[in-house]
């Protein structure tokens, strides 16, 4: 197992994940006013173009395993994979109207299922096992890198509706970052320590079993509060008249704190606390989803910041479990299989969320993702108790 090479694939993780969640994902709720007073529409229509996104890095999640077997594959198959993300995100940025829009991101949903599966299973089978905790932290917090960097365009797209545009194909560069440098690794080794890891493979209907039912629940929970909170945040905020710039802080302390979240649930991976840490994000998520709705700059800055502390740490946490639960044979197909799971619950959180926005008001989203979080808070204790 060489150091150099691990560190390699988990910076490589890294701006996978930042490049397609950071930005191309999350960063669209970022940009969602700007784009829906370009192209028109209301907001179950650009909740839509989300869900049908994030449908597309589901069939990609389930389509992962098959191409993911041999792990002599995974640096070419990142590396192609993230050529498709680079594209389209431009394609998006040259969109005439949403239908158009939704295609883009619907390729770069199935690129990025792909693409994250990959590099996050080869990183994680170069790091030790008991590194790989903390190897999984790092690399999801890359999220909240990618925030606090994109931050700016949030305030600088509201003051010309086209201005998004820029801002989207500028998102192609970390993508093209990440084909570069996961050309430059390696083919994985046979390790000598394969004989003695335990055997334990994973399976598609153990996600059913007692032991793992509730670790499921509890992402799938996760998947539908968080996309709902981060789509409509900055539409939320700028409809209760908070500035630009201001939203611009909000967003950029969001960033922040996916960083310190997921370093600091790295810690307690590696702690007796371990089976509590997909608790702690949830609860977070929970205080801050109700918290967003607080009056003035400080409520929402609150509740954002503590929705970002376990924005990053519950996926870490999650990539994790599922490599615990799972042997060397089956990491890809576990991992595909749990974000199957937080697939479908992100398919569902924007069109519930979407609809909510529109008949109740904004004010309504992060409501609903409180209760959400809430009961994947309790899933997850239950799954500690197991």
């Amino acid at each position: 197992m060489q150091p150099t090479f691990a560190r390699l694939a988990v910076v490589v993780a890294a701006l996978a994940i930042a490049a397609d969640i950071g930005l191309a994902r999350v960063g669209y709720g970022l940009v969602l006013p700007a784009i829906r007073r370009d192209l028109g529409g209301g907001y179950a229509v650009y909740g839509a173009v989300a869900a049908i996104h994030l449908g597309g890095y589901l069939a990609g999640t389930l389509a992962a395993p098959r191409l993911l077997r041999e792990r002599a594959r995974l640096p070419r198959i990142t590396a192609v994979a993230h050529v498709v993300v680079a594209v389209f995100l431009v394609a998006s940025a040259l969109s005439p109207n949403a239908l158009v829009l939704t295609l883009t991101r619907l390729a770069i949903g199935l690129a990025s299922g792909v693409g994250i599966a990959s590099a996050v299973t080869d990183a994680l089978e170069r790091v030790a096992p008991e590194r790989r905790g903390f190897a999984s932290a790092l690399a999801w917090s890359a999220i909240g890198i990618a925030l606090t960097v994109s931050s700016p365009a949030g305030a600088w797209t509201l003051g010309e509706a086209a201005r998004w545009r820029v801002a989207t194909a500028l998102w192609a560069l970390p993508a093209i970052a990440v084909t570069v440098l996961a050309l430059r690794l390696p083919a994985q080794a046979h390790h000598e320590d394969d004989a003695a890891v335990p055997d334990v493979p994973f399976r598609w209907r153990d996600m059913l079993r007692a032991s793992n039912v509730f670790f499921v629940a509890a992402y799938a929970a996760f998947g539908v509060a968080y996309i709902a909170f981060v789509t409509f945040a900055v539409a939320a905020f700028a409809a209760r008249g908070i500035s630009a710039p201001a939203v611009t802080l909000i967003w950029a302390a969001c960033g922040i704190a996916v960083v310190c979240g997921a370093l600091g649930i790295g810690v307690v991976l590696g702690s007796p606390a371990h089976r509590w840490s997909l608790a702690i994000p949830l609860l977070c998520g929970a205080a801050g989803s109700f918290a967003a709705n607080l009056p003035g700059v400080a409520g929402a800055t609150a509740g954002t910041v503590c929705v970002g502390l376990g924005l990053a740490a519950t996926a870490a946490v999650a990539s994790a479990f599922a490599r615990e639960r799972s042997d060397r044979a089956t990491a890809a197909r576990a991992f595909a299989a749990v974000t199957t799971v937080f697939g479908v619950g992100q398919l569902a959180g924007p069109l519930i969320a979407g609809a909510a926005a529109d008949r109740f008001g904004l004010a309504a989203v992060p409501v609903f993702a409180g209760f959400v979080f809430l009961a994947g808070t309790l899933a997850a204790s239950i799954d500690a108790t197991r």
